[in-house]
């Protein structure tokens, strides 16, 4: 049966130590200034602020505009980069890219979330990027943290996997770092270096080498695996990729989870020092702290994009189709979504409370994913020819049970996530999920959500979601069908907790959070006897 139990609502800076003052969008800033960036400004003051990650924040179009990157990731780095006013380097992915690179050596402005920033590109060979990303991070080390490896079959590290490790993935890593580092020398102010994500592990460690004085900090958006698990990698992998963080002063996740698996790891795969009181690790004679910050969603952007013109439209389409009760899912087709097994649930739901039948539908909005990697393809051929099966076993002339579109669309994803009685969110693991959190902050039906507990967003919405453990199909449909069936006043009490969780610790609480944690480090940088962990 689903379960419930107490969601942490409190205000990060309210539990800390330290005496950096808090930015908080309910008050504003300590000193009457609401802007995130004027916080940011005054806690890290003459910074020279470098963010970098594997995407860009836009992708060029052929007449010469920009289109802005796709998944939460980007969302959030948009804001962050904004409110730090970062240099952004990234990747050049494809030959689009790497011409646009070639023709704008010094940067090219392109728009952030309200204003313009600088981008600048590395600049791989093609060869060089895909065995750096579809080799080596999609799959091996996707499926590694989202625990997807059938160990008794794959994977098989073969000449392939080295060779993609060294000439890929290494190489790549570098030529981030050389990058990073001539926009640090060229700028002014010690650089504070934002490192984002699991393409891009070995670079801190890379730029301690260069600019030893440099505040690094290293941001995890997908879940951190367990010190045996981390072992399906050869060690000379799995150690570079430990000690690539350990260049950081902090290393950031999105759950307790993965800063207690993150500690565990160096301690018993490299046997390093770990105080876990202090959550640090001790690594060549520095002191590497780990924390978790949840990342969250631009509450006033997405509340707009919500009342839009653009999403009332595909509300108005949804209206002609719409039955009396609405389960949705939006997601990628990526295997760690789980969403064969949430059909699967959904199924026997229908197949235990037959009175549903032509009254509720599932509504699975799905953005294909990777189908240059052949583990992605195979997931899609499974995800179709499942809704396939149960449509063809329960559906009639006037009902089909499951609705499947594959496509994008940011306004008919909100117009789902407004409109749901029930929002399906069951990943085998993920790194936080924003689904969950858009959903809850933008429903306007009551909707219930059903949330799996491996989830990182479960962490603060537990106790206002359904939770389930996402490989237990029968439990699955039960929690659906108590959301169905559940009291109005209960309905609206879990869409209203879940509403507050968001509005509470949004985007800009994320980024605050992080920065009051680098102002204490930086603080006690400069003042060694007065050190202190950040909070």
């Amino acid at each position: 049966m689903p379960t419930r139990s107490r969601g942490l609502r409190a205000c990060a800076c309210v539990k800390s130590r330290s005496t950096a003052r808090c930015w908080c969008r309910k008050t504003g800033s300590r000193d009457g200034e609401s802007s995130l960036r004027g916080y940011v400004a005054r806690t890290l003051p003459a910074r020279n602020p470098i963010l970098v990650s594997n995407r860009g924040p836009h992708e060029p179009r052929g007449d010469g505009t920009f289109r802005r990157g796709a998944g939460g990731v980007i969302t959030g780095l948009l804001t962050l980069a904004e409110a730090t006013g970062a240099a952004w380097v990234a990747c050049a992915r494809n030959e689009a890219e790497r011409a646009l690179a070639a023709q704008h050596r010094n940067g090219i402005t392109v728009p952030l979330a309200h204003s313009r920033g600088r981008l600048y590109y590395a600049t791989p060979t093609g060869e060089q990027y895909d065995m750096y990303y579809s080799v080596i991070a999609n799959p091996v080390l996707w499926f590694l943290q989202h625990y997807l490896w059938d160990l008794g079959n794959e994977p098989v590290i073969d000449e392939r996997i080295h060779q993609a490790w060294t000439n890929g993935y290494v190489e790549v890593n570098r030529q981030m770092c050389a990058k990073v580092v001539e926009l640090a020398r060229a700028g002014s102010g010690p650089p504070l270096v934002l490192v984002h994500d699991y393409q891009l592990y070995l670079v801190p460690k890379l730029l301690r080498q260069e600019l030893p004085d440099a505040v690094i900090q290293f941001f995890l958006h997908v879940p951190w695996a367990t010190p045996q698990y981390w072992k399906v990698l050869p060690k000379d992998m799995r150690d570079a990729i430990l000690e690539g963080l350990l260049g950081c002063d902090i290393v950031g996740f999105q759950s307790s989870l993965d800063v207690r698996n993150f500690l565990l790891t160096c301690e018993e795969n490299l046997g390093l020092q770990v105080d876990e009181h202090e959550r640090a690790v001790i690594a060549g004679g520095r002191i590497v702290y780990a924390r978790h910050y949840p990342i969250s969603v631009d509450v006033a952007t997405t509340t707009r994009l919500a009342a839009s013109r653009g999403v009332k439209r595909q509300e108005d389409e949804l209206a002609t189709w719409r039955p009396q009760r609405l389960i949705t899912r939006i997601d990628r087709t990526d295997p760690s979504k789980n969403i064969v097994r949430g059909f699967i649930a959904y199924e026997k739901l229908l197949r235990y409370h037959p009175e549903l039948r032509r009254q509720v539908q599932f509504w699975a909005f799905l953005q294909p994913s990777r189908q240059d990697v052949a583990a992605y393809s195979r997931y899609l051929r499974h995800i179709r020819q499942t809704a396939g099966r149960i449509n063809s076993e329960f559906g009639t002339a006037e009902w089909q049970p499951i609705r499947l579109e594959i496509a994008e669309s940011e306004r008919k994803a909100m117009a789902a996530m407004r409109n749901f009685d029930v929002l399906l969110v069951n990943p085998v693991y993920d790194g936080l999920n924003l689904v969950a959190k858009e959903g809850a902050l933008v429903n306007k039906t009551d909707g219930v959500i059903v949330l799996s507990e491996n989830a990182g967003a479960h962490e603060e919405l537990r106790g206002n979601v359904l939770s389930i453990n996402p490989f237990d199909v029968e439990a699955t449909a039960a929690a659906m069908h108590a959301a169905l069936v559940m009291p109005a006043e209960e309905r609206r009490r879990l869409n209203e907790g879940a509403r507050t969780v968001v509005r509470t610790n949004d985007i800009a609480r994320w980024i605050s959070n992080q920065v009051q944690d680098l102002r204490d480090l930086t603080h006690a940088a400069a003042n060694p006897a007065a050190r202190l962990s950040p909070s």
